[in-house]
């Protein structure tokens, strides 16, 4: 870039900017599309068995084939992205994700179901690395950790927003009519990011080469500090998404023989969870994102110990604790990734999310298999290795190389 260019650029945001506001707002739309359409079907789990008759393992796949198509697609987003511009792929993902969602109400058999969230999920790829790139592009260093934590905010808002409405929806109608409202509301949010959000103003294309492709996944995996983010997102996830792939499970059975409705409501704790977000982007923007994440890790430990009481309040406590740690410690490694990727920031936000949704796939289905031999202890056991995983990463990486 020349000097004139520079000169002349535009400057990146800052939290103080009335822009800043506007670029959040928009993404955080996008983040609510993508983990509505996600995790919309994560309440109704039992539901969907026992309509289709089959076991929890098997329901699961309604969640496993969507992260593991929203891995696949996250290889080829982040290229095209690079190449095509940020705004026009979110766009298309969210338009084709609110006809798929459509689409999945009138799903006549389970196998056609299971294809429709394949597709959804490879669509996927096109917004939840998307938008994050975006913000590493738009707004200053100093401020990144705060927008990282916002837009966190809004995608644990949309995902407890599909999860309460579909699961409390669920026992009193139809599972189809709450899904479809789901896609409804995802058009909704597209148009509404296609009229505010700012086009980018710090993007340059790319050529869209395969060759180049491979050398910055290369590059990324030699880079001091990003396996171990990419480790994190694995092991967090994974855990994450197996514990609310069978709480659901657990609380519908003994002791606690809770109705379709207290499931679905368990999902409110992600309101108070996304300060979490919030929160630990405050942290490492200000104390540095290794002490943030480590503590937020320790704090799923903790709430994962309290979910084996056989009290419910205890139970929705430790849910709480759990749910809290988990964005803490994704918004830290998120904005790790952001901050340390120096070049093909899409390929490496995505990178990041390949592991995160791979993990969340593996570990899914081995919490399936986990219930069906040995209930919620088979599932504890697994979430268990996970976060002690997870923790020792953490500490890996601060004497290599500091968030």
């Amino acid at each position: 870039m020349s000097l004139a260019e520079n000169i002349s650029a535009p400057p990146q945001l800052d939290f103080d900017m009335p822009g800043f506001w506007r670029v959040c707002i928009s993404l955080i739309l996008s983040g609510f599309c993508a983990f509505s359409a996600l995790y919309c079907v994560q309440p109704i789990l039992p539901v969907l068995a026992a309509d289709f008759g089959i076991g929890a393992a098997s329901s699961s796949l309604a969640m496993t084939l969507t992260t593991i198509a929203l891995a696949a697609g996250l290889v080829f987003s982040g290229p095209i992205s690079d190449s095509l511009g940020r705004k026009p792929v979110m766009l298309f993902s969210m338009v084709s994700t609110g006809l798929l969602m459509i689409a999945l109400a009138f799903a006549p058999n389970w196998h056609v179901l299971l294809v429709i969230r394949t597709l959804i999920g490879l669509l996927l790829g096109g917004i939840t690395a998307i938008n994050l790139t975006y913000l590493a592009e738009e707004v200053t260093p100093h401020s990144l950790g705060r927008a990282v934590g916002l837009v966190l905010a809004g995608n644990s808002v949309g995902g407890m927003i599909s999860r309460v409405g579909v699961g409390v929806a669920a026992e009193h109608m139809d599972w189809h009519y709450p899904v479809a409202t789901v896609g409804v509301l995802s058009l909704i949010a597209a148009a509404l990011l296609w009229l505010w959000l700012p086009a980018s103003r710090h993007f340059t294309p790319a050529r869209l080469s395969l060759a180049q492709t491979l050398e910055n996944y290369r590059l990324h995996l030699h880079t001091p500090g990003l396996p171990s983010a990419f480790l994190a997102g694995f092991l967090l996830m994974g855990a994450f998404v197996t514990f609310f792939n069978y709480i659901g499970f657990r609380l519908l059975g003994a002791p606690f023989h809770l109705g379709q409705t207290a499931v679905g409501l368990v999902s409110l704790v992600f309101l108070p969870a996304t300060y979490a977000a919030i929160l630990a982007g405050r942290m490492s923007d200000r104390y540095g994102a290794q002490e943030a994440h480590l503590a937020s890790i320790a704090v799923m430990a903790l709430g994962l110990a309290l979910t084996a009481a056989p009290a419910f309040p205890v139970l929705a406590v430790g849910t709480l604790l759990f749910t809290m740690g988990f964005f803490g410690a994704h918004s830290t490694a998120t904005g790790y990734v952001a901050r340390t990727a120096h070049s093909a920031r899409a390929q490496a936000t995505s990178m990041y999310q390949i592991s995160f949704y791979v993990g969340a796939s593996i570990a899914g289905t081995l919490g399936g298999l986990g219930w069906d031999l040995l209930g919620w202890s088979g599932v504890l056991a697994l979430l268990a290795l996970l976060i002690a995983a997870a923790f020792v990463n953490g500490r890996n990486l601060h004497s290599r190389h500091r968030f």
